[in-house]
């Protein structure tokens, strides 16, 4: 019943236009997300992963009390063509609490801009990126020391499992690379 008020409160756009579809995915995920802002309490990080052909932008969710013998890499949904990595912060947020492990969310290239396979090959590199450098990902302090700011980042372990997960057009990525990729130990 909360679904069908939220929608008609909310009706779909009118045109078929990828931007206006675009637009009013984000917009209907914002709300959504906003009304459970707060309810995450562990650190959420900015970083992107650099490739052959571009940057890529991960938002890392780290949880309290991390368990860090494993990490999990989730792709959003949307067909290829809507969708970002904020569309469904708050799942991974609640994932990260729950599961008291590290999620990463990518963002990947979207269509009708950029062609098959381009998603595939951004999820690849950015998941072998991980791979290779788990123990970059996880835990960061901040702490002062001499009127200078120190970081400390504490990743997983260099044995952590990495599992890849994703929703929808997300989840066929997950899936694939679950058949492409060494390293990868768990599908969620």
């Amino acid at each position: 019943l909360a679904f069908l008020q939220f929608f008609e409160q909310n009706p779909l756009p009118q045109d078929n236009k990828v931007e206006t579809s675009r637009l009013y995915v984000e917009d209907i995920h914002q709300k959504i997300n906003k009304s459970l802002h707060g309810t995450f309490k562990g650190t959420i990080e900015e970083k992107t992963v650099k490739t052959n052909s571009t940057e890529i932008p991960i938002t890392i969710y780290t949880p309290p009390n991390v368990n860090k013998d494993k990490l999990v890499i989730y792709f959003h949904g949307g067909g290829w063509v809507v969708g970002s990595r904020q569309t469904l912060q708050t799942i991974v947020n609640y994932a990260a609490d729950v599961t008291k492990t590290t999620w990463i969310s990518v963002e990947y290239r979207l269509g009708p801009e950029h062609k098959y396979p381009i998603w595939l090959d951004d999820a690849l590199d950015v998941t072998q990126h991980i791979i290779q450098n788990r123990t970059a990902y996880g835990l960061i302090f901040t702490h002062e020391i001499f009127k200078h700011l120190l970081i400390i980042v504490l990743g997983v372990n260099e044995t952590a499992k990495i599992g890849v997960a994703g929703d929808s057009a997300g989840g066929m990525i997950s899936a694939s690379l679950s058949h492409l990729l060494k390293g990868i130990d768990f599908q969620v």
